[in-house]
């Protein structure tokens, strides 16, 4: 591994330490190990959000869609953006207002049932600890650019985000977010210039595509929807429902100082992703002008930093790669201990703990460590296994996203209608992802993606089961705060 790259890596795992050890002076309670105190200003409260969207997927996965699809790439990241601002127009405020931990907060204060924090608690977690473990493997993917063994590689950038994590909980994840979203706004439009210059500019990636003789043709790998319609609903529906609904994006929602903080910072961070996207997508259109369709997609990425890359600019873009892969895996693991220690714990085991502030900070902790570990250790082991957690990302949305928006804009919703909304869109989901059914097709769109028909399944119980019983007399109260 080139001495240059070595250097940047422990430098960049030393100062995310120090950062997470900085933080370690703001924790002084469970509220600021979980939620930053509530205290995120604007600045802050951007750039977390956007980080927690940031991940392998984002940069990795963008451009391994530029190298296949060309700039119908674009579509996820910016799918990823609009949904953040989507979350602020439709739920930002609202939700803020309300002063919560956890989205099973909201379900148990809106229906005034157990049963449906618990069952939106149980989906998320089980995605929660899937998706960690997808990072895990990004990281190998990311960190077998340098030459060295993946794995011992992915478990040592694994242990840094537990360890800031579990130091200094929201408030080190926040400040570690920002410091690796500087390196990725550098490092990505570092690679994306010098891929397409090394190319020829976009004129001499034009060429080599034509060349290529692609079914989409050279005007549809340049057009934002050449691959299709279908190909770019399916890109961006999923993200936006799952955004809506995630616990990772609540949880800074509920740690800023106050709701148009919320507000502005959702709206702004997509904003931010919106314009960052093109930069991932077309450094996989240069790599494929450049090595040709031959390659895997997912080889792409590595080999131009590996290949065409000046040492310097390497250097740069793996570290960027890092930080994407650590601040979603952090936002995740954050969330995670959110569910554990306060839907699960506090709410549905030992409600006397929450007056306990110490013993809660600790609990936390330990919980940090463990979830993070049992995400490691299964991504490392049972890969079968991580790839059916991450089947869940479909279930819970599928299953909570209609009680969750629903419940902010009618009144008349009820428990029974979410609790059978949440069962009946989740059955749905697992029984469309083991193959128990074709899923359905509409002209120009082509295949649905199940988490949409799922979430279908779920409005039709959602409104008919609500219409045939009666809501709870104090029922509401979050959709009619003002």
């Amino acid at each position: 591994m080139p001495s240059l790259q070595l250097t940047v890596l422990i430098a960049y795992f030393a100062g995310l330490f120090a950062v997470g050890l900085y933080a370690t002076r703001f924790i002084g309670s469970n509220t600021d190990f979980l939620l930053a105190g509530r205290r995120l200003g604007p600045v802050l409260a951007t750039a977390t959000l956007c980080a927690t969207h940031f991940g392998g997927g984002f940069v990795l996965g963008s451009g391994e869609w530029g190298f296949t699809h060309g700039m119908t790439g674009i579509a996820y990241a910016v799918g990823v953006g609009l949904s953040l601002v989507l979350l602020g127009v439709v739920a930002a405020r609202r939700m803020r207002r309300l002063g919560m931990f956890t989205v099973p907060d909201y379900l148990e204060l809106r229906y005034r049932s157990k049963v449906a924090r618990l069952l939106g608690t149980l989906l998320s977690l089980v995605a929660i600890v899937g998706i960690i473990g997808a990072q895990v493997w990004a990281a190998q993917g990311a960190l077998s650019i340098l030459g060295i063994d993946a794995t011992w590689a992915a478990v040592a950038a694994t242990l840094m985000f537990i360890v800031y994590t579990a130091m200094s909980g929201l408030w080190g994840v926040t400040l570690t977010d920002a410091l690796q979203l500087a390196i990725i706004f550098v490092g990505v439009p570092v690679a994306a210039v010098l891929a397409v210059g090394e190319a020829g500019g976009f004129d001499g990636i034009r060429v080599a595509i034509d060349a290529q003789s692609m079914n989409i043709g050279t005007n549809g790998y340049f057009s934002p929807f050449g691959a299709g319609l279908g190909l770019v609903l399916a890109a961006v529906v999923p993200t936006m429902m799952y955004t809506l609904i995630g616990q990772d994006f609540y949880q800074r929602l509920f740690a800023a100082r106050d709701e148009t903080t919320a507000f502005r910072a959702a709206v702004f961070a997509g904003l931010l992703l919106i314009a960052f996207a093109v930069f991932p997508v077309i450094t996989g259109m240069a790599a494929r002008a450049l090595f040709g369709a031959e390659i895997e997609a997912a080889r792409a990425i590595p080999m131009l930093i590996d290949e065409v890359l000046p040492a310097w600019a390497a250097a740069i873009v793996i570290a960027a790669i890092l930080g994407a892969i650590m601040s979603t895996a952090d936002s995740l693991l954050m969330a995670g201990t959110s569910h554990v220690t306060h839907d699960i714990y506090v709410k549905l085991i030992d409600p006397g703990a929450a007056q306990d502030s110490k013993r809660m900070l600790l609990i936390s902790r330990v919980v940090t460590v463990v979830l993070g570990l049992l995400a490691l250790w299964m991504a490392l082991n049972f890969k079968a296994i991580i790839g059916m957690l991450l089947m869940s990302y479909t279930l819970y949305a599928a299953g909570v996203f209609i009680p969750v928006v629903g419940g902010l804009y009618w009144k008349r919703a009820t428990a029974a209608g979410a609790i059978a909304a949440i069962a009946g869109g989740s059955a749905y989901g697992l029984a469309g992802e083991l193959g128990w059914f074709v899923p359905a097709a509409l002209p120009l769109v082509g295949g649905v993606p199940v988490i949409v028909t799922g979430a279908l399944v779920s409005l039709l119980l959602f409104v008919g089961v609500s219409m045939l019983t009666r809501p709870a007399a104090d029922a509401g109260l979050a959709s009619s705060s003002r």
